[in-house]
């Protein structure tokens, strides 16, 4: 009975620690979010085309670490393998996503592409 209770405990504070993990990514992207465009106010074309898409990934990712941290703290069936599969398959379309929006001006691949989709160029909001 021990090993089920450990087992037990050590995914709840697995899930707990996914579910803190995910809000502060959210809320750190949140941040992120509110300062575009300081400190002159210049919003470039990407950010404004991209604002929406990642406003609904950080409420995405937030919902994720509520439901997490409530099927931690009451969750009733705890079955490890399945619960790690699903923090990975909710971390799929979330967290890569933002990474990938986040990152793609700094990447020459991903300019490319967005320049090729949208006949515009990129424009990081960098220089002067």
């Amino acid at each position: 009975m021990s090993v089920d209770r450990s087992r037990v405990l050590v995914t709840r504070v697995a899930l707990f620690l996914a579910a803190c993990l995910s809000c502060v990514l959210a809320l750190q992207w949140l941040v992120d979010l509110g300062m575009v465009g300081f400190p002159d106010g210049y919003i470039t074309p990407y950010a404004r085309a991209t604002s929406t898409l990642l406003h609904v990934l950080v409420w995405a990712c937030l919902a994720q670490s509520l439901y997490f941290a409530c099927r931690a703290l009451f969750g009733k069936r705890f079955e490890p393998a399945p619960l790690f599969l699903q923090i990975l398959i909710a971390a799929a379309p979330t967290v890569v996503p933002v990474f990938i929006v986040k990152h793609c001006p700094r990447s020459q691949v991903c300019s490319n592409i967005y320049e090729a989709l949208t006949n515009t160029m990129m424009d990081d909001g960098t220089g002067g």
